[in-house]
């Protein structure tokens, strides 16, 4: 299952956004990039309540993102983690 963004938070806006996390958002990037295309876009997405470095597959709404992802938080760059979808109902 493919997976899909309706708008993007790049990771410079996202450090213009968060100075206190800005390097780890860009170490995080830089690790990230040995696993993706050269010219790919690299977005950040929140999963399960950690900021994570992600890459678009596509440049067309809606984004298509990369299976890998990198988590990160203030104190540390955690393990590449891979990204699934998973259906769930909208709350009203």
């Amino acid at each position: 299952m493919k997976n899909y963004l309706d708008e993007i938070y790049t990771v410079s806006e996202f450090k213009r956004d968060n100075p206190a996390l800005a390097e780890q958002a860009e170490r995080a990037m830089q690790y990230l990039k040995g696993y993706c295309p050269d010219d790919a876009v690299f977005v950040v997405i929140e999963v399960e309540g950690y900021n994570c470095v992600a890459y678009l597959t596509d440049e067309f709404s809606p984004f298509v993102l990369g299976n890998h992802i990198a988590p990160f938080d203030k104190d540390r760059i955690y393990p590449l983690q891979g990204l699934i979808s998973q259906y769930a109902f909208k709350r009203y």
